[in-house]
């Protein structure tokens, strides 16, 4: 007779995996403009928002083509989230 010893293995495998995909998906800390990080467009002036999360902070541009120059210096877009705001 056959064991299945890989049964036991499999569900911990799926349950290790399981684990790790939910430790990914902690919450973003929320977008606080209502305009496009790039561009400073009103958000939603070009069709609905790209959006997506950055180093654990979520990030909504105004269209997907700001998306490029958001990749090619995050650092500069991001400066803008913590920026003092103007009265």
């Amino acid at each position: 007779m056959k064991t299945k010893t890989w049964m036991p293995l499999c569900a911990a495998l799926a349950l290790v995996g399981w684990t790790a995909a939910c430790g990914k998906t902690a919450a973003a800390k929320s977008y606080p403009l209502q305009t496009c990080i790039v561009t400073g467009e009103k958000l939603g002036s070009m069709g609905d928002p790209s959006i997506f999360v950055h180093d654990g902070q979520e990030i909504k541009l105004c269209c997907g083509g700001c998306r490029d120059d958001f990749d090619k210096e995050p650092a500069k877009y991001l400066a803008k989230l913590s920026a003092p705001k103007k009265p």
